[in-house]
């Protein structure tokens, strides 16, 4: 893979289309100001004040911030510049480091051609403490905004960053590409990882924090100020970017962080628009949402709307929505379903209306080969699992590694959803690419009823 090729394939799908809908705006008011007669008054506002303010900062850090230099914390410097040329760099921006008040952050600035990057003090003292690895990480993120121009794009862009939504998912969208590509050019997702657990507790506790429990602690917030919180951040919430991190490593992982209904998005993003622009048409222009708000209005139910639905739990809409005509198999880009939703949250009754509609019952999603029932054996929600199984779910379905729903249940220790699989016909010995039944993961837990519950009924067979 070339270097182009390379770069592309580390930037986040989302970044560069935010960023065409950010310029499209920003053109359109650009334009506006151009042939209004207060043109010549808010035009340096605009422009000039950004970068004035951007000077000033700049040079406050030049002036009052310790510069990283080969004799100056050689180790810090010997990192950057090590960076530097694996990421193509001619020139080691200007680093400095500077005391935070206990904040842990870095950021990257650019001022006419010269860029900097500036270190708080208490993630600088991860060296000390053995995080070598960490610190690089983060000192790559940096980069990577520079590399990717980032720092430019927005100068360019300014009348999008006040548009409140637009602004922050571009924003969001480049520290994704910058997690990957410092991950990639550490070559180390577990350092990733742990520096980013580093700027949600510390440089001390990070250590006995359970990964896995964090991240399932956040799949689980919802809601709309959850929602509010995010979408009106430049930030991803920490856990999503460990979690991208970890899809972008190829790391198994049960959790599961899904996409909230976009009804109230569009109605927000709908209403921001009118205020500021006067005119549906332009809240159209800039928002592949709202285009689909408006279409939602003539035709048929979305899947955006069914999926939404589903993942609220609210059976009166996804009733309503099959009776007007909805699709009870909407699925978002990655295959994932409305009934997997229901099978997600235990919500037998409308897993039975998409039933009842026609939802098909083995689909496959494409991030973890999962099926709504093995979706509903992870959760051990037996009702769930009983109702798929009555309606004809294939109890002995395997994945592309050979993976089956009752491997799922032995590797849980349910015992329960193990019977029912069984009972539906589920084949004990079936094995996956490693050679292993269901049995022998039973055996590896210590699973040890369930693990002579298959091997009597393997023997039978």
């Amino acid at each position: 893979m070339n270097a182009i090729d390379l770069e592309t394939s580390l930037i986040h799908k989302k970044e560069n289309r935010y960023f065409v809908l950010a310029l499209i705006f920003s053109v359109f008011i650009y334009l506006c100001l151009f042939i209004s007669i207060i043109f010549i008054f808010i035009l340096p506002i605009l422009i000039l004040l950004p970068l004035f303010a951007q000077a000033i900062m700049m040079a406050s850090i030049r002036t009052n911030g310790v510069r990283i230099t080969p004799r100056q914390f050689p180790e810090v410097f010997a990192i950057a510049q090590a960076q530097c040329e694996r990421m193509g760099f001619t020139v080691v921006p200007d680093l400095y480091v500077m005391e935070s008040s206990g904040i842990l952050n870095a950021f990257a600035s650019r001022f006419f051609g010269r860029n900097m990057v500036v270190l708080y003090s208490d993630l600088f003292e991860m060296i000390q403490a053995g995080g070598e690895k960490e610190l690089t990480f983060v000192i790559s993120h940096e980069l990577a905004h520079i590399k990717r121009n980032h720092l430019s794009k927005q100068l360019l862009i300014l009348p999008a960053l006040w548009l409140p939504f637009l602004g922050e998912a571009y924003s969001r969208a480049c520290e994704y590409t910058c997690d990957r590509m410092a991950a990639y050019y550490t070559n180390d997702a577990e350092a990733a990882m742990n520096g980013l657990t580093i700027l949600a507790i510390g440089k001390t506790l990070y250590k006995r924090v359970d990964r896995e429990e964090y991240l399932l602690q956040s799949s689980y917030e919802k809601g709309l100020f959850v929602w509010l919180a995010e979408k009106l951040s430049t930030h991803p919430p920490l856990p999503k970017r460990i979690y991208a991190i970890q899809q972008y490593a190829g790391i198994s992982s049960n959790i599961i962080f899904k996409t909230s209904s976009s009804r109230i998005a569009l109605i927000i993003v709908l209403a921001v628009i009118l205020v500021l622009g006067g005119s549906v048409t332009i809240g159209v222009t800039f928002s592949k949402s709202i285009d689909t708000f408006m279409s939602s209005l003539d035709g048929p139910p979305t899947d955006d709307q069914m999926l939404g639905a589903a993942s609220e739990a609210d059976l009166e809409l996804v009733k309503s929505l099959l009776n007007a005509g909805g699709n009870p198999n909407a699925a978002d880009d990655e295959g994932w379903t409305a009934l997997m939703w229901a099978a997600q949250l235990n919500e037998t009754a409308i897993a039975s209306s998409l039933i009842d509609a026609g939802a098909q019952l083995n689909v496959i999603e494409q991030s973890y080969e999962e099926t709504a029932l093995t979706i509903a054996l992870y959760n051990e929600s037996i009702e769930m699992v009983a109702l798929l199984l009555d309606e004809g779910a294939n109890p002995n379905l395997q994945d592309s590694t050979g993976w089956t729903p009752l491997m799922t249940a032995a590797k849980n220790g349910d015992i329960e959803g193990a019977e029912l699989l069984l009972k539906a016909g589920a084949d004990p010995l079936k094995v996956d690419e490693t050679g292993y039944t269901a049995e022998d993961y039973a055996l590896d837990a210590g699973f040890d009823e369930l693990a002579e519950l298959l091997q009597n009924l393997g023997d039978q067979i």
